[in-house]
């Protein structure tokens, strides 16, 4: 016999993911515990509840989200009532530093739930036989640009394409591995494969999610560009920069 039946729904649910390196693999979760979560704007009923898979957005209003029913409750009364959205701003960080700290907004509270990229930081970058890159991005006079996110395409010959991402911290250097990078083959016609690097940028910020477009030096007649074509060496550890430069050199539009 069942004498009573606790009811709790939740409002909402972040998945934090580490979004480094090679994307479109298997999804990478973060464990909720091992970061620390300051919110900035949020409701003064909201409690965060962290396990592994990710962070449970928890509130006392409307009434309904927590209660205690008699006996066993109907299927009626186990749907989670109608909320209305609320905003919430933030920013995580990793007290190890394996990644980058960041900030955050979403509007939450119909739990479609929210999930909110992490980049690695180059303590907690590590590479592998595929290799990687190195660098820092700066303006053109040799100001940092922190928080930089940078996405690298490269096309194997015979193969799709592959992408890999990553962050600039707050001095405007970043590691990049190509974990996952096929290796080069004995016929291949060449030692290098054929890539394209785009960045996103801004003059303050560090939500990756709302960063605009930036455009990087290159050659030629028109200095910037949307994007800068680079040869990519599987198996070693390259410097990743504009053509004559010591950094990947940006301009905002």
């Amino acid at each position: 016999m069942i004498f009573e039946t606790l009811v709790l729904h939740a409002s909402d649910f972040i998945e934090w993911l580490d979004a480094s390196g090679s994307q479109g693999s298997v999804r990478r979760v973060v464990a909720a515990q091992t970061l620390e979560i300051r919110l900035l704007q949020a409701p003064r009923d909201l409690e965060l509840i962290h396990k592994t898979s990710g962070t449970a957005l928890w509130r006392r209003t409307p009434a309904e989200l927590r209660r205690v029913l008699a006996g066993e409750a109907p299927p009626a009364d186990l749907v989670p009532p109608a909320e209305a959205l609320f905003p919430i701003t933030g920013e995580v960080r990793d007290p190890e530093g394996r990644f980058l700290p960041r900030h955050f907004a979403i509007d939450a509270g119909r739990r479609a739930g929210h999930r909110l990229r992490l980049f690695r930081s180059s303590h907690g970058t590590r590479f592998g036989r595929a290799g990687g890159l190195t660098g820092r991005t700066a303006l053109d006079d040799g100001t940092p640009v922190p928080w930089a996110l940078l996405a690298l395409r490269v096309t194997p010959p015979l193969a799709d394409p592959i992408e890999f991402v990553a962050q600039s911290d707050v001095h405007g250097e970043f590691r990049l591995s190509l974990e996952r990078l096929p290796a080069l083959t004995k016929d291949a016609p060449a030692d290098t494969y054929p890539a394209r690097v785009k960045v996103r940028a801004a003059a303050q910020g560090t939500d990756p999610d709302t960063l605009p477009a930036a455009l990087v030096r290159t050659t030629g007649g028109t200095p910037f560009m949307t994007e800068l074509a680079v040869d990519i060496a599987p198996g070693r550890i390259a410097t990743l920069a504009s053509p004559g430069r010591d950094a990947l050199v940006l301009r905002f539009p």
